[in-house]
């Protein structure tokens, strides 16, 4: 179970994330702001996790607005929207770019510098017209250590 909602976020952190909505034509309602509020960069959490954190906080906040703030917020690239390989949909504050590399195999996870990805958005758009919204990757396959216990003759 998620633990009740305990921002500890300054008050210039609570401005920044309402200069973040406003600068790109949003307004900083309570709603997507205490929403934004409960997420960090480098920590996913499910919708029911967001909601379960904040429920209470605002009268008449309920499931569906958070749902319908959490696809606007993913929509203007405030916040990512990924399947880690757990079929959960999970969201995470985007600070700045970075990515993961995720073990089909064991399930452990690693952190992938922006600068390895960059060449690939480069070469999209140089190649293709094409400005590919690389912001948060996710790539899938099997770690060293799992390969290492990979039987040779299968």
């Amino acid at each position: 179970m998620t633990e009740p909602l305990t921002i500890n976020r300054s008050a210039g952190d609570w401005e920044h994330l309402a200069w973040r909505l406003r600068s790109i034509g949003q307004r900083a309602t309570p709603q997507r702001l205490v929403i934004l509020g409960a997420l960090e960069q480098g920590r996913h959490l499910s919708a029911d996790e967001i909601y379960a954190r904040i429920e209470g906080t605002i009268p008449g906040l309920n499931r569906s607005t958070v749902y319908r703030n959490l696809e606007l917020l993913r929509d203007l690239g405030l916040i990512s929207e990924t399947d880690l390989g757990g079929g959960t949909r999970e969201y995470e504050l985007i600070e700045e770019r970075h990515h993961h590399l995720v073990c089909r195999t064991c399930g452990e996870q690693w952190e992938l510098a922006d600068a390895v990805v960059s060449p690939l958005r480069e070469r999209i758009a140089a190649q293709y017209g094409f400005n590919a919204g690389i912001d948060h990757l996710v790539i899938f396959g099997t770690c060293a250590a799992c390969q290492s216990r990979v039987d040779p003759a299968e």
